[in-house]
């Protein structure tokens, strides 16, 4: 994979302020660092400029120089001639480059990770600079900010602390609000001796009230200044910390210790893919500072280039027409979120949002009953329980909710018990499981795989709350497994089965639409139902692996449905399996192993199987 390389600047050139007659050189490390004025440059580009403090040069730190005219001047790399102690120019200083690794990146999950190496060569880490960088990315007509780089010295932090100390210092002036009032502002003493004196009632002797004692007493200088004080905390504030510490949209600060020795970045940042990225293009800006001034603005940068590949290569643009088949027998499946107390089987429609799901079921009923198409011949109601407690009071519970649902419903409609068939599942660990692999919030996916391996449910509840996911598991996903899943079976009163050829279906030619201009979720809404490839492309690109391979498995296994299957492998960690799938993909279609060539996620597979 050939490399792209941005060189953001090759000489360091300081527009630095020449209104005094003198300057103070950096130098930095053993690449000494010195001012050349560009008039004497022009003269004699290799020349000798004259020192104050020769020893202070050789030993490092900061060395005036002296500075005619009024040029704009440049730093340049030097070192002393022994001889006659003179700084003699030896060439430009080293460079910043930033190189991308791939200039191919994928959507994954939505979203695409861009990612680059920062190189910011020693002579650029000094302890009394800071070097920041801002990325920006740019596509069609659009672009963004990305999160800046910056490598701050050990010095120019120490310099922003201190600025902070100030203004600590300043702060702890200040008396607060929450402290005793008449303790911080009276003069406390001559207050108590007043009071034990005069007061034995609501009134003192001389017929003054406790508030007007204390207001008697109160240090009104000490009042005024504190809050002249807090009146100047942004003033004060500015005044001491002139270059404050920006925290918000870093990706890197770090406090260089000395001046040797290079920084490499490795710079990552995922990006959401919008419509219109097929191509990135990514230019940096940024400068060299000291204390808060900027020495130094970084000229205008090359660009990087990303090409965006994406799944819709693969995508299946042949025309679906609606197509249905009216069958004698219709069944209608609902969920219902019916909440009981702990341990309880009671069905409450006081509890928590019981009335308006409750009210959803009887409203559902209702429709059917007056439905003129169908007749209703019966109802399964299956009640489920999330994994807490032990297994045998779930399955005791679960069994116990349904039969509270059945008699419920049964009263409601004056229909006996056999109307309805009642089942339940104690816990519900295979939904538990389809919803951990599809969460994109929940990372160690791999070790709650491995503890729902464990065959005694108790067991695993036990270790599974022992997993770092647990917690949002619990508050998240655990509610959505308690539930009453309902299933109406119908049949037709008039009960012919017949096939209908309809015109196209522009339902699944939006959702088709939506998944080119990668709006994967909106897509994934209409697409669903269809267990195609496209719903498959859908599901890999928001990353739901699991449930894009059940649908793979499901269709033909063309070329391109086993490359998408080798993919969905790849990314749940089954490299050998992901393997075997490429490869039959590539023999069916040799075609293949160039489209995976340009796919940066399957490289990795390419060089496994020899292919790259």
């Amino acid at each position: 994979m050939r490399r792209g390389v941005v060189l953001l600047w090759i000489l360091l050139v300081f527009l630095w302020g020449c209104s005094q007659s003198r300057r103070f050189v950096k130098i930095i490390g053993e690449d000494k660092v010195s001012i050349l004025q560009r008039s004497e440059v022009e003269k004699n580009p290799f020349g000798k400029i004259s020192v104050d403090n020769k020893e202070g040069f050789r030993r490092g730190g900061v060395v005036e120089a002296e500075s005619a005219g009024e040029n704009e001047p440049m730093i340049l790399s030097a070192v002393v001639e022994d001889n006659e102690g003179g700084l003699v120019a030896k060439g430009k200083l080293s460079a910043v480059v930033v190189t991308a690794n791939h200039k191919r990146v994928s959507v994954r999950g939505g979203k695409i990770r861009l990612g680059f190496d920062v190189h910011i060569p020693s002579t650029f880490c000094s302890e009394e600079w800071q070097v920041r960088l801002t990325p920006k990315l740019f596509w069609e007509r659009d672009s963004m900010e990305l999160e800046r780089v910056m490598a701050t010295g050990e010095l120019y932090r120490s310099s922003q602390m201190r600025g902070y100390e100030k203004y600590r210092k300043f702060l702890s002036s200040i008396i607060p609000d929450s402290v005793d009032f008449v303790k911080a502002f009276t003069y406390l003493f001559l207050l108590e001796n007043f009071s034990a004196r005069n007061f034995k009632d609501s009134l003192g002797e001389f017929g003054v009230t406790e508030d007007e004692a204390v207001e008697y007493y109160i240090k009104h200088y000490l009042v005024n200044l504190n809050n002249r004080r807090k009146a100047k905390l942004e003033e004060v504030f500015k005044k001491c910390v002139k270059d404050p510490i920006d925290t918000s949209g870093i990706r890197l600060d770090t406090i260089i210790r000395g001046g040797e020795g290079d920084i490499i970045y490795r710079y990552s940042q995922d990006v959401k893919a919008v419509d219109g990225m097929k191509k990135l293009r990514l230019t940096f800006s940024g400068g060299v500072f000291a204390y808060g001034r900027k020495l130094y603005n970084f000229p205008k940068s090359d660009t990087l280039a990303y090409y965006v590949s994406s799944f819709s290569r693969f995508l299946d643009e042949s025309p679906l027409y609606l197509t249905s088949r009216v069958e004698r027998d219709v069944v209608l499946s609902t969920i219902a979120f019916i909440e009981f107390k702990a341990g309880s089987w009671t069905v409450d429609e006081s509890l928590g949002e019981n009335n308006r799901e409750i009210e959803r079921i009887k409203a559902n009923f209702d429709s059917l009953q007056l439905n003129k198409e169908f007749v209703t011949d019966s109802v399964d109601i299956v009640s489920s329980c999330s994994p807490e407690g032990s297994y045998a009071m779930n399955s005791r519970l679960s069994k116990k909710r349904a039969e509270a649902v059945r008699e419920y419903f049964a009263s409601y409609l004056n229909r006996g018990k056999k109307f309805f068939k009642t089942d339940y599942i104690p816990e519900n660990w295979e939904l538990l499981k389809r919803y951990i692999l599809e969460d994109e919030k929940i990372l160690y996916k791999e070790q709650l795989l491995e503890v729902l391996k464990t065959e005694d449910p108790d067991v695993r509840e036990a270790r599974l709350s022992k997993c770092k996911d647990y917690r949002y598991i619990r508050s998240s996903i655990y509610p959505i497994l308690r539930r009453i899943d309902f299933s109406f079976h119908l049949h037709r009163k008039c009960y012919d089965t017949l096939t209908v050829e309809a015109p196209l279906d522009d339902v699944y030619l939006k959702g088709l639409a939506l998944l080119k201009e990668r709006q994967y979720k909106d897509a994934l809404e209409i697409l669903r139902p269809y267990r195609n490839i496209n719903t498959a492309i859908c599901y890999l690109s928001l990353d739901y692996n699991a449930s894009a391979l059940d649908v793979l498995k499901e269709l033909k296994p063309t070329a391109e449905v086993l490359y998408l299957q080798a993919v969905a492998m790849l990314r749940r960690g089954e490299s050998e399996s992901a393997a075997k799938l490429l490869m039959a993909s590539i023999e069916q279609d040799p075609d293949m192993s160039f489209k995976a060539a340009l796919d940066p996620e399957m490289e990795p597979l390419m060089e496994e199987i020899g292919v790259l």
